[in-house]
């Protein structure tokens, strides 16, 4: 899938359906995104740069190093994607989200945050689904605020583990996948 209107296409259709970047992964309630991926825009003297979910970490690596930047996170394994970082992650990631479009279950287009630092009212969404194992929507783009190398150093290090099971993030997920998810078509 390389296109939104696919993806979009692709959601409508599709009874239950399983994020993956895996290649081999092409069983009809897959989808795979590793095939949606680049940079979208990058401004390097704002440190933003807004990506598409299947751009891998070692790309967006080599583009941030060439202006002396990185990522504000640990990142782990560079061949994973940013998309597949962001459903697998946790505060220390949702620290630096900005913006994020998606896809919900209804395959309707929709955009949360931007690309800017400011104060919201509400809840903020584009840090809210950070972790949500592809269970809740597609995350097809993500805007990102970047550092310079030698301040973004001291993020690199692996993120203590949290228990990640609680009663109250269960009804939170279960919440969410009402307003996210209503079909039930994100598996």
């Amino acid at each position: 899938m390389s296109s939104i209107s696919e993806l979009q296409h692709k959601v409508k259709q599709a009874n239950k359906l399983r994020i993956t970047n895996n290649v081999k992964d092409n069983k009809e309630e897959q989808l795979n995104m590793s095939s949606y991926s680049g940079i979208v825009e990058y401004f390097p003297e704002e440190l933003v740069i807004t990506l598409k979910a299947g751009t891998t970490i070692d790309e967006v690596n080599k583009i941030l190093s060439k202006n002396n930047q990185a990522l504000a996170f640990f990142t782990g394994d560079s061949k994973k994607t940013i998309g597949s970082l962001y459903a697998t992650s946790g505060a220390e990631f949702s620290d630096s989200v900005l913006g994020v479009q998606i896809i919900n279950g209804k395959g309707e287009l929709l955009n949360f945050g931007g690309q800017v630092m400011k104060n919201v009212a509400g809840y903020d969404v584009s840090r809210l689904l950070v972790g949500s194992m592809g269970r809740l929507a597609i995350i097809t783009q993500i805007s990102l605020k970047i550092l310079p190398e030698k301040v973004a150093v001291q993020f690199h290090k692996k993120p203590s583990i949290k228990n990640k099971e609680s009663s109250l993030r269960e009804q939170v997920e279960i919440k969410l996948k009402k307003v996210f998810d209503p079909y039930g078509v994100f598996i």
